[in-house]
């Protein structure tokens, strides 16, 4: 019989190697809203921007130090994830981030996924997303980026609703349509959504469950214009309108935000002979709206 010893036994012997980890972040939510009392929801939207952490062990150190050093949830992830699996050892953690904060583009999620995996990849620990699920809800509510693909998401709980799978690659041309939002603070806040609306969420989270299942990006596109729409109350966009507008005019797929954030953005598709052009239309006539532009694409990645 092969007795399994505690993990806390087998990691102290282990002085650690470099870990690196990454993970990716979001243009916003392809749907955000409620499918009952307390069952806030999001559909994760995840993009080629992304966090690179490094984790060096430092027996010399009780503790961890993090650059940059704003950046203490993931400074607490780490030393959480060290104690749970009794790794006596301090450290540096390096984060690199291409994502802005306070936009709704899930930086602090991937802050702390790509911190996770640069810690598990110092010590090989194969940290299960259940455990890193459940430390992470300790901490804020969270996307749902350290799943592939595209998830429905309870991002209060931390807990995964469904997985609805990937899509053809898509891209966003958007802007940042106001200031920071402080994203964690937002979405511990119960929204005032009346309770009616479920029904119409659950029917628009059905809709894009087939849309990503059939590949059906005008579907795609429908829902997330609808789902950007419906927010309008709780987080509203001052440009959404020109934008849609745009988005006719360019014959984009439809339009997508950060729900918690200020990203907004039209939905392209990359496989679209006329995408270049497309692409090329909307980055002009949204440069006129006098807002900072961002451009990425959709990753299935993580």
């Amino acid at each position: 019989m092969t007795i399994q010893m505690p993990f806390e036994e087998t990691v102290t012997g282990r002085a650690g190697g470099v870990g690196r980890g990454r993970a990716p972040g979001t243009f916003g939510e392809l749907l955000q809203g409620i499918l009952g009392p307390g069952t806030d929801f999001l559909v994760t939207f995840p993009v080629d921007l992304y966090v690179e952490a490094v984790f060096e062990p430092d027996p010399q150190l009780d503790q961890v130090i993090v650059s940059p050093p704003h950046k203490n949830k993931a400074r607490r992830l780490a030393t959480r994830i060290l104690e749970r699996y009794g790794a006596h050892t301090g450290g540096w953690l390096m984060l690199n981030s291409a994502l802005p904060e306070g936009k709704g583009m899930a930086s602090s999620t991937a802050d702390l996924v790509a911190t996770a995996r640069a810690v598990d990849s110092a010590f090989r620990l194969k940290l299960p997303n259940r455990l890193l699920k459940q430390m992470m809800a300790e901490i804020e509510p969270s996307d749902g980026v350290m799943h592939p693909g595209i998830t429905a998401f309870f991002h209060r709980e931390v807990r995964l609703h469904r997985r609805m799978g990937t899509l053809p690659q898509l891209t966003i041309a958007g802007i940042d349509d106001g200031e920071s939002v402080d994203t964690v603070a937002f979405n511990r806040s119960r929204k005032p959504i009346p309770a009616h609306w479920a029904v119409r969420y659950g029917e628009l989270l059905d809709d894009l469950t087939r849309a990503v299942r059939d590949h059906d990006l005008a579907a795609v596109g429908r829902v997330a214009s609808a789902s950007a729409r419906l927010f309008q109350t709780f987080n509203a966009k001052p440009h959404l309108a020109a934008v849609e507008e745009i988005c006719r005019d360019v014959g984009g797929l439809g339009t997508v935000v950060g729900h918690s954030g200020t990203c907004l953005g039209i939905l392209l598709a990359r496989h679209d002979p006329e995408h270049g052009p497309r692409l090329a239309r909307a980055l002009t006539e949204l440069e006129r709206l006098g807002r900072p532009l961002i451009v990425c694409r959709s990753t299935s990645r993580t």
